[in-house]
C-alpha cells in the first residue's frame, strides 16, 4: 500500500497542493454534514494522500 501512498502523494504535489497543504495540522473528515473522523498530522498532503488511497 505504501507505494500507492506514495503515487498519491506525488499526484497531489503535482496538482500544486504541496504549498498549501505540506504543513502539520488538525482535520476533520465530514460525511454527509456529520463528522466521523478527527485527525492530526505532522504532513497534512501525506495524510491526505493516506486516506485517498484507503477509500
Amino acid at each position: 500500500m505504501a507505494t500507492y501512498v506514495e503515487n498519491a502523494y506525488n499526484w497531489l504535489k503535482r496538482k500544486g497542493l504541496a504549498e498549501k497543504y505540506e504543513h502539520a495540522g488538525i482535520y476533520c473528515i465530514k460525511l454527509d454534514n456529520d463528522i466521523v473522523y478527527i485527525g492530526k498530522s505532522g504532513n497534512m498532503l501525506r495524510r491526505i494522500a493516506w486516506h485517498y488511497v484507503g477509500i
